[in-house]
């Protein structure tokens, strides 16, 4: 398991991510609200909106663990968690009929958990 696959891994993951953390919000609340709470922590850095400040530190951990080894099966499990998660939730709040073009959206996060899930097992056996 070299940190390129790791790496190559967190971007194939990207997609089915932002999706799954936006579709939510943008369905119920619109565009310019979504912004606006993303953006909150630029003028309140110790305000309500700390769960962004938590979630920027949390993924600036796991794109850390792709530079330490040891800690790159962690990673790993973390990555195809996360996306078994992020499209469990787009299928179960996504508003609108499933096209050829929505479901496209769910490849490169697919490959992502396949890829990460063999690199998990791998050593295991």
């Amino acid at each position: 398991m070299n940190a390129a696959l790791y790496f190559r891994c967190l971007v194939l993951l990207l997609p089915i991510a932002v999706f799954g953390l936006l579709i939510d919000s943008l369905a119920n609340f619109g565009l310019w609200e979504v912004f606006k709470t993303l953006a909150a922590p630029l003028y309140d850095p110790l305000g309500k909106e700390i769960w962004v400040v938590l979630l920027f530190l949390g993924l600036l951990g796991l794109g850390g663990a792709g530079f330490i080894p040891a800690a790159r099966p962690f990673g790993f499990g973390a990555i195809a968690a996360i996306g078994i998660l992020c499209g469990a939730f787009v299928v179960k709040v996504y508003p609108n009929d499933w096209g050829l073009g929505s479901v496209r959206l769910f490849i490169p996060g697919m490959a992502s958990i396949g890829i990460s899930t063999y690199c998990v097992v791998r050593p295991l056996r």
